[in-house]
């Protein structure tokens, strides 16, 4: 492991906090990353920037404002591309009270992140949030989703065989019975037949669940020795089969939330599909807030990791496996 490069996404900040980030490498080299920013989080002047490091660069290009607030904020982008190499940009709009009165919404581009289609309500249904990247399976995307009013988690799925905007969202019912509130999934397929989802939530450790079939039904909740402060976590599968999450290593500041012990943040690696973990790279020491990652791999193998740092920029790591 070497790491490559330390950036700078927010080239500079337009707003007065940043948080959220997420990643995507596209075909030409560029990289495009998105986060959410106003004065606030939950105030109403919330917007979703977009900025682009190009193939080769070393400094970000200036942020643009593509999702304005417009008196009802948004939150939570996720970059990802779907079929005929549209770029999907989806996030919340909130209607009423932050997070709970969220619902879910897209955006298209067609010409590689410059120009943004209309925006797209996917869910008429408050309090279905995003967070992290989708996985293709099969002819699918497979999104994870959740549901901040109940606390749980589930799929939304996307057909890339053609070309559609019609997501099919699943009950959103991981976690439902085992007295343990959970939310933002991220997934990875460590074996063909295997789904892993790994979720954040209230009592201190990540949690766990499998699906043999798709991800159309899950077995296996379970709790992991994973430490979690009730903070965003991410995780990728590494050409080689590992599997790298990014996430705080501790318990702290969970209830209530307590968003300056969201540290240290660390990238802990499995070897054996998710059965054990262990921390390899120290990203931020902290103190402070250190959190929410986005990471991802290119058509190299290079890994990019995206984070919250002290809500004043967002971060990105260059990793070589």
């Amino acid at each position: 492991m070497r790491i490559i490069a330390r950036y700078r996404v927010t080239n500079p900040l337009p707003t007065a906090f940043c948080h959220g980030a997420t990643l995507l490498p596209l075909e030409n080299g560029d990289l495009l990353g998105a986060w959410f920013g106003g004065t606030r989080e939950g105030l109403p002047d919330s917007g979703i920037y977009l900025a682009r490091l190009p193939a080769g660069g070393e400094v970000w290009g200036p942020p643009v404002l593509i999702a304005p607030a417009d008196g009802h904020p948004c939150g939570n982008p996720v970059l990802f591309t779907g079929a005929g190499g549209a770029i999907w940009l989806v996030y919340f709009r909130v209607w009423g009270e932050w997070c709970t009165g969220g619902k879910p919404c897209g955006k298209i581009s067609l010409d590689g992140g410059w120009t943004w289609g209309e925006e797209m309500l996917l869910l008429d249904r408050r309090g279905i949030l995003t967070k992290n990247k989708p996985i293709r399976v099969g002819n699918e995307l497979l999104l994870p989703v959740y549901d901040e009013v109940r606390w749980q988690v589930g799929i939304a799925r996307l057909d890339v065989s053609t070309v559609t905007t019609d997501w099919r969202f699943d009950d959103l019912s991981i976690g439902a019975g085992s007295g343990v509130p959970m939310i933002q999934g991220t997934l990875a397929q460590p074996e063909p037949e295997r789904l892993l989802m790994l979720m954040r939530t209230r009592v201190g450790r990540i949690w766990q669940v499998e699906s043999f079939d798709g991800g159309r039904t899950w077995v296996n909740l379970r709790s992991t020795m994973l430490r979690n402060p009730n903070s965003g976590i991410d995780m990728v599968r590494l050409a080689d089969g590992r599997l790298w999450l990014a996430y705080n290593d501790t318990d702290l500041g969970r209830e209530p939330m307590q968003w300056e012990l969201r540290y240290p943040l660390c990238l802990a690696e499995s070897v054996d599909g998710g059965a054990s973990w262990r921390n390899v790279l120290l990203i931020e020491e902290g103190p402070g807030e250190y959190s929410y990652p986005a990471i991802v791999t290119d058509s190299s193998g290079i890994v990019h990791i995206a984070y919250t740092a002290l809500r004043k920029e967002i971060r990105h790591l260059v990793v070589e496996p």
